[in-house]
């Protein structure tokens, strides 16, 4: 697979910030940003750019500022999603849960069942990953537009990086959180051509000597 960006490390950060950025790599591979850099297109801009990110910070998110930003993360991290859904059901066995999922009296609902099937005793912290990858990612596009500085940007991706270092023990287990999330987020239409996308992603990224999974290790210490 062929990525636009090397991983080059242009501004010599330290590998604490690489692991930072490193957070937010899963919607930054999509979006086909730069891993190694603080500002999600490195030293590029124009006005093109700007008004794009503008518009998708204040249509997606309200976000125009850092007060506005504060507010997004504290939603994200305080969010509880897929969890809800996981732990209500946890407690039935693997041929009721087969029923359930099966059953015509539950509709779409049938899509999180068959999640809740496939996950629950292989995901750690439900979907989080899909919350705080969100949130670096909003911090880097933040500081791109100058809502907030670079020195604030390091400090927000450090108080959400210890977040994710207390949830997560591998880049692994945070990737396969996200792709939950994102299949969460679809899951009124989920299926497996719905989520191909985050799939192709984590590969790249778990596999992919370009990616800063490959090149900044789990155990960086924050």
């Amino acid at each position: 697979m062929m990525y636009p960006h090397k991983y080059e490390n242009p501004d010599q950060l330290n590998e604490k910030q690489l692991w930072l950025l490193a957070t937010s790599a899963m919607l930054s591979q999509l979006n086909t940003d730069r891993h190694d850099t603080l500002l999600p297109k490195g030293k590029f801009t124009s006005p093109k750019l700007v008004k794009n990110v503008e518009q998708v910070l204040s249509r997606d998110w309200e976000i125009k500022n850092l007060a506005d930003l504060s507010d997004a993360i504290k939603l994200l991290h305080e969010r509880v999603t897929f969890g809800q859904d996981l732990n209500g059901w946890e407690v039935l066995s693997g041929i009721e849960l087969q029923q359930a999922v099966q059953s015509k009296t539950i509709g779409d609902y049938h899509h999180v069942m068959d999640m809740v099937q496939n996950y629950r005793f292989s995901l750690k912290n439900s979907d989080m990953a899909w919350h705080y990858g969100r949130c670096s990612w909003l911090i880097r596009e933040s500081a791109f537009l100058k809502y907030i500085s670079e020195e604030e940007a390091w400090i927000l991706l450090e108080e959400n990086g210890k977040k994710i270092k207390a949830a997560f023990s591998s880049w692994a287990e945070f990737g396969l959180s996200y792709m939950v999330g994102a299949q969460y987020w679809r899951s009124s239409s989920y299926t497996p051509d719905t989520v191909r996308r985050y799939i192709k992603h984590y590969r790249f990224l778990m596999t992919n000597n370009e990616s800063p999974w490959k090149n900044v290790p789990w155990e960086v210490e924050l």
